[in-house]
């Protein structure tokens, strides 16, 4: 069972590592962008899903239970910010930073291909996330109106964190380099679509 898993959870990485270009690359809200992304929502349930299966049911090193947790917070956040916020985000966000504590305290349970340097930089920046994910309440008024941009942000977040953790495993000679260099790169990735959206808006308030 341990092996089908495995396979099936390869199998469905490299789908939605695939699938998950067509919805980055194209325009947001269009009928292409609309069709791949649930192609690629679909191809990474099943990832996740798979991974949770790993982590629970067969001994993980705690770096890589970090890693899991990271894509699937991402993937379902990207997924809820499409709705209207309710009390489940709030004790999402709290359970999992519960579970940061929990894997901060055994991150020393790693190994060569999962060095608790990964786990830490993963627990950071998904902390970072879920601190965000909190204070929304606070102004939920102003983020109902820009809550495309946390879809579109995470859901590239979690697009990046299983392209790091699938290099990470199928090159495992490359480490950390072909696990930090995807997470990298989804960063900058990020923060030029960031970029990008706002520049645009700007430009159409200055039209308006």
């Amino acid at each position: 069972m341990h092996t089908l898993n495995i396979l099936t959870h390869i199998a469905a990485g490299c789908a939605a590592l695939a699938l998950g270009l067509f919805p980055l690359l194209t325009a947001k809200g269009s009928r292409w962008h609309r069709l791949t992304g649930w192609l690629f929502v679909a191809a990474g349930t099943l990832v996740l899903g798979c991974a949770v299966i790993g982590v629970t049911f067969f001994p993980q090193p705690a770096p890589l239970i970090m890693a899991t947790l990271s894509a699937s917070y991402q993937f379902i956040g990207g997924l809820r910010a499409l709705k209207r916020l309710n009390y489940l985000d709030t004790l999402m966000a709290l359970a999992t930073l519960g579970a940061c504590l929990w894997l901060a305290l055994n991150m020393h349970n790693g190994n060569a291909s999962w060095p608790p340097m990964i786990g830490y930089s993963i627990l950071g920046f998904l902390s970072l996330f879920t601190l965000y994910d909190l204070s929304r309440p606070l102004w939920r008024a102003t983020w109902m109106r820009g809550r495309h941009i946390d879809h579109g942000l995470k859901m590239t977040g979690a697009y990046f964190a299983m392209a790091s953790a699938g290099l990470g495993n199928l090159w495992p000679t490359g480490q950390p380099w072909s696990q930090l260099a995807p997470s990298l790169i989804g960063l900058v990735t990020m923060i030029l679509l960031l970029g990008i959206h706002l520049s645009e808006k700007r430009r159409m308030d200055i039209a308006a």
